[in-house]
């Protein structure tokens, strides 16, 4: 590099000055190709940077004849023939000869990740390319696209990912060795190598080696109060070993126990079901959704025998299993369920310590028998495992060990041949000499102790907990209005979650709150009580042009800050000039437009509230910038309006073009009208429901253009519109009379009937959080709906007292059947089915009516909706990106974030040609918005 650059200094970068030295040049500009990562623009900054010299634009064409020449003499690599090639011929020469630019590493790592997951085969062939193609073009990376044409390169290169071998990479070694580390170094060959490692698990190990699933038992003020199934908590490559051997994604199925049931997904990373009080025997966990083989069957299946180790405190007992070392001394219960009912179910439980001939039988009544103490004790910490004959501990980390007498150990290696001898002198922590391999350690001092195994595992660290602003890029004004949440993601079920946001300013003022939630993953809006200091000194620093940082920590596992979107002009409409004005901006025309006449429609005319058919108009600065979109104001007449002669909004059709022809509006016009209408202020009761108005028949208009006529009709005629499962099961059990209206309850007025429906609701979501995961018990009884309307009763009978009011009488309890038809009718309206049979395919259609609403957020959806996109096998399937979708979900859950993209116009008009995916995004916004009753605006 240095000698290149000082000859460059001397006599630039012709190609006569470099005629013989023309190897090395290529070498030096070849080096940054293989660094580079941009788009084509700030390549040759990036070589004036590294070799000191300009480099004129005449100059680049005589590098690339410099290449041409290797090319010819040594044998260099010519550019292909892409558009990216084409677009960009001289940056094409060292970017082809850098064999594998740094660019590319993530997005192959990726495709050869999802390739694996979906063959389920470890080898690559040629045979395999064709397939590798083809799943490349749903990536939206040319230069992957590009790069995967050479099929001499490829090959080789993907084998050296998935196996390691570098037989045919024909790579001298020093970059051979550079390449294989850039390539560990990227987060997505990573996550590739735990996919390979986890086949390897499944094909070498096997899966039967898998932890299993275990029953606990729930203790209160030392009473037993129930029993819960926690599955096996599998390793991120455990865990990819059994979704590589079921072959489908395990969020997908469904582990029931009982009554109440989660993911397969969450079950394996260690979730727990609560089974509650069985009778004479407790119910196995069973798997729906996929045919589960059998070895996954026995690890979702805990052990037989009730009998739990005492662990010193309330709450859930670990199970005691014949596989586990149980030495004289432990505190152990048993549970009986034979010949006990619900309300002395406790009496069952009896409590024992091994060691004792009573505790000793039942032990060995379940195949556990009591074993001498170890000859040695270990520690480790948290990675450490010790269940008696073996002790495991992660590959890399120390293991300690001390004895109670003087002792030696005979150490023999068991995957190699390799053996040593050490001693521990006293009863003080020793550190072993060995951090990795399989070892055997045995006492040389006896031979009546059996030798106790030593094994240095490999882990994989576990899915973070990932703190995330939704949606992205949120500004200071949206806090302000309560508009936007916090969401914490977490790899499994986490409880009593502390989180602390602060939110300052720009002059170091700032504000914090802290908020406990109950478990996670979690969404947390900013239109909680809790926040409203927080939104109260962010409308104040709206206003005072300050900008604002947003700084959340959560437990101490994970810690954020944001910059808060920078305000934009502030657009006021002066009513003398009847123009609109902002600080350092030129004034702009006013439009205005008559929603009695047309909501869709704006137009240069008078702005009073005389010159309207109904009094009433919005105004909306003219430029059709974003922030003119957001300054919209609407006139009212001054006089008000009576409620009986409310003006009604009319919103002309929308087609399905990019832009306005003649009378027929555009596709650009109803998104830019759609968006003023949702985002403008009104300043009475009257003007915000005609706002609303014509923001709702703005909105029918674009759906009908977007996803077909046929379609708008369905939705207007769809039952489970706009209300979730929970909502919907207190309306049809109010109508079906079984939680008010019978003798079996006091009569209730309007107001009791009002409070008593939230009260139901905030019941129901408790014994049936997840909707598609309830499980209807057979028969005619449902005790713990029964439960559910009981509680709801007290508290509202406690409330009418407070207030004063006779104590009311309520007793429930339905032995027809009505609950178990009512929840399915509840949860099979709420899935939308008149709107599920218009998407299309029908795969896509299933993917979007399994996914858990209530617990997703915007990122959520937009995952879904990318992965069931793959399943269209069409040319729009490839050039809509999730970017388009987060846009279109946007526009119908938060048009007050469409705009964070500045290309949003375009993004939006790509659904014209596409309305499958249209009906998708539209479908999935349907429900999210009525399984959240979260609307953002």
């Amino acid at each position: 590099m240095y000698i290149v650059s000082q000859r460059a200094a001397l006599h630039q970068l012709t190609r006569r000055a470099w005629q013989e030295f023309a190897l090395s040049l290529c070498v030096v500009v070849t080096e940054i190709g293989y660094e580079y990562r941009g788009t084509g623009t700030d390549f040759w900054p990036l070589v004036e940077s590294a070799i000191k010299v300009d480099i004129p634009i005449p100059q680049r064409s005589e590098i690339s004849d410099l290449f041409r020449d290797c090319a010819i003499e040594f044998g260099a690599a010519r550019p292909l023939d892409d558009a990216w090639s084409a677009a960009f011929p001289h940056i094409a020469w060292p970017v082809r000869n850098a064999m594998v630019p740094r660019e590319v590493h993530g997005s192959l790592a990726r495709l050869v990740r999802e390739f694996l997951i979906q063959t389920g085969n470890p080898k690559v062939t040629n045979a395999a390319l064709p397939g590798l193609k083809e799943l490349a073009r749903g990536f939206g990376s040319r230069r992957l696209e590009s790069w995967l044409q050479d099929d001499d390169l490829v090959l080789p290169v993907i084998r050296h990912l998935v196996t390691g071998g570098t037989g045919d990479l024909g790579m001298e070694a020093g970059f051979l060795q550079r390449l294989t580390n850039d390539l560990r170094s990227e987060s997505e060959v990573k996550r590739l190598e735990r996919v390979i490692r986890a086949r390897r698990l499944a094909e070498h190990q096997g899966v039967e080696r898998l932890p299993k699933a275990t029953y606990e038992l729930l203790l209160d003020d030392a009473e037993a109060r129930g029993l819960a199934v926690r599955g096996p908590s599998l390793t991120p490559a455990e865990l990819e070993a059994v979704r590589s051997g079921v072959g489908a994604h395990l969020s997908k199925s469904t582990v029931t126990v009982g009554a109440r049931s989660t993911t397969l997904e969450r079950f394996l990373c260690g979730d727990t079901v609560f089974i509650g009080r069985p009778l004479e025997e407790v119910p196995r966990p069973q798997i729906s959704g996929i045919e589960a083989p059998a070895w996954l069957e026995r690890v979702i299946v805990p052990a037989p025998g009730l009998l739990f180790q005492d662990e010193g405190d309330d709450g859930y007992q670990t199970q005691l299993r014949p596989t586990d070392w149980v030495t004289p001394g432990i505190y152990f219960y048993e549970m009986v369920l034979e010949g006990r009912a619900l309300d002395g179910w406790g009496d069952g439980l009896y409590h024992f310590s091994s060691g004792t001939p009573e505790g000793d039988a039942v032990l060995a009544r379940h195949g556990i028998h009591v074993e001498a103490e170890p000859f040695v004790d270990f520690l480790g910490g948290l990675t450490l495992r010790h269940d008696g004959s073996t002790v495991s501990q992660a590959s890399g980390r120390p293991v300690q060990a001390r004895s109670r007498t003087p002792i030696t150990i005979f150490a023999e290696r068991l995957d190699q041949t390799e053996s040593t001898e050490f001693r521990l002198p006293d009863d003080r922590w020793h550190i072993l000499p060995m951090t990795e391999g399989i070892w055997s350690l045995s006492p040389l001092d006896t031979s009546k102790v059996a030798p106790i195994d030593l094994v240095f595992r490999d882990i994989e660290p576990p899915a973070p907990v990932r703190l995330s602003l939704q949606p992205d890029g949120i500004g200071l004004s949206e806090i302000a209005r309560g508009a936007g949440a916090l969401h914490l993601s977490t790899p499994i079920t986490l409880h009593d979650m502390v989180l602390d946001i602060t939110l300052s300013s720009s002059s170091g003022l700032s504000r914090t709150v802290r908020i406990l939630t109950p478990s996670a993953p979690v969404r947390i809006a900013f239109d909680r009580p809790e926040f409203a200091d927080i939104r109260t000194v962010a409308r104040l620093w709206t206003k005072g042009g300050m900008y604002a940082r947003l700084e959340v920590r959560a437990n101490g596992l994970d810690r954020n800050a944001w910059s808060l979107a920078t305000p934009e002009p502030e657009w006021k409409f002066d009513r003398r000039s009847a123009q609109w004005t902002a600080e350092g901006q030129e004034t702009l025309e006013a439009l205005i437009c008559d929603p009695v006449i047309s909501s869709t429609a704006f137009v240069l005319g008078a702005t009073s509230s005389s010159a309207l058919t109904s009094g009433y108009g919005l105004l909306r600065p003219a430029g059709g910038s974003d922030g003119a979109l957001r300054s919209c104001i609407l006139v009212e007449p001054e006089a008000g309006t009576l409620l009986s002669s409310i003006p009604r909004a009319i919103a002309d059709p929308v087609e399905r073009v990019t832009e306005t022809q003649g009378y027929a509006h555009g596709l650009t016009v109803g998104f830019e009208a759609y968006v003023s209408w949702s985002l403008a202020s009104a300043g009475s009761a009257v003007g915000e429901g005609l706002r609303s108005n014509a923001r709702r028949k703005l909105e029918d208009r674009l759906v009908a253009a977007l996803c077909g006529d046929l379609w708008i009709k369905r939705e207007k005629s769809c039952r489970g519109l706009g209300t979730g499962f929970h909502r919907r099961l207190v309306t049809e059990a109010m109508q079906a009379d079984l939680v008010c209206g019978t003798t079996a309850f006091s009569p209730l007025d309007d107001v009791q009937k009002y409070e008593l429906a939230g009260y139901l609701e905030e019941s129901f979501r408790q014994i049936l959080p997840a909707p598609d995961l309830v499980v209807i018990p057979d028969g005619d009884m449902w005790p713990d709906m029964d439960d559910a309307v009981l509680d709801a009763w007290e508290k509202l009978s406690k409330k009418a007292m407070s207030d004063g009011a006779a104590e009311l009488e309520f007793d429930a309890g339905n032995a027809d059947g009505s609950w178990q038809k009512l929840v399915a009718r509840a949860r099979e309206a709420a899935r939308l089915p008149e709107l599920s049979a218009l998407v299309l395919p029908a795969q896509r259609a299933e993917s979007l009516e399994r996914l858990p609403y209530e617990s997703s957020h915007l990122d959520d959806l937009i995952a879904a909706l990318v992965s069931s996109h793959l399943d269209v096998e069409s040319r729009s399937g490839r050039w809509i990106t999730p970017a388009d979708l987060r846009a279109l979900l946007h526009l119908f859950l938060a048009p007050e974030r469409v705009m964070d993209d500045p290309e949003w116009r375009g993004r939006l008009l790509r659904f014209g040609a596409d309305r499958s995916t249209a009906r998708a995004v539209r479908y999935a916004a349907l429900r999210y918005r009525a399984m959240t009753n979260v609307d953002l605006t």
